[in-house]
């Protein structure tokens, strides 16, 4: 198990040597500024850094290792790579991917035989909408005898197109929508608790949509 509370307090220092200083052919710079690195060039060695950078910025690159990369730190020539991410930001950031895999979900479409075979409906934003005022549509009082509203839907050969449903049909669509929808809710309710629960790095990481 990674002992990440560990690695969180002793970051990587490593100093530049002869060897580490170029990566084949080019010599590697970083930009520092208030003793982070936020750039990292690497340039011919047959150029350098005053002749593509006017001064005051030249003056903020120093020669660079080949493992630094923008994050890392460099005080008093020593470089240091950032600390490894607690296992609580790690958590934060895998629910956050969930949401935002599940909202993916919510609006990437659902199935439903509301027709009396399997069709495709969309279930974007915009499509939702439609589909809530179909149904209330269709459960007004006095509707006329073969009352039918069409909704674009796709069947299994790939057809989209707008198909008459009656009151029935499109609540019972309506109703699958909705379903598609809680099933996509309940799964990010339970793989959340998952992540909540994990006690290591590596099972954070292995939980996906």
């Amino acid at each position: 198990m990674v002992d990440l509370a560990a690695q969180a307090l002793t970051p990587v220092a490593l100093v530049p040597s002869a060897q580490s200083l170029s990566s084949g052919e080019n010599m590697i710079y970083a930009r520092v500024i208030d003793g982070t690195i936020v750039e990292v060039i690497d340039l011919p060695e047959e150029f350098n850094v005053e002749e593509i950078y006017v001064p005051e910025v030249a003056a903020e690159f120093v020669a660079a290792i080949s493992e630094v990369d923008v994050g890392w730190t460099y005080m008093e020539g020593v470089f240091s790579a950032p600390p490894a991410p607690l296992i609580d930001d790690l958590k934060a950031a895998r629910i956050a991917t969930l949401t935002a895999d599940c909202a993916a979900a919510i609006v990437g479409g659902y199935l439903s035989s509301a027709l009396g075979s399997r069709h495709t409906y969309p279930s974007g934003v915009t499509d939702q909408i439609n589909m809530m005022g179909s149904v209330t549509a269709s459960l007004l009082p006095e509707l006329t005898q073969g009352w039918a509203t069409p909704f674009w839907c796709e069947d299994d050969a790939g057809i989209w197109a707008f198909r008459m449903h009656s009151a029935e049909q499109i609540q019972q669509a309506g109703s699958d929508g909705k379903m598609h929808v809680v099933t996509c809710q309940a799964k990010l309710e339970g793989l959340t608790a998952q992540v909540t629960t994990a006690t290591s790095e590596e099972t954070v990481t292995s939980i996906n949509w």
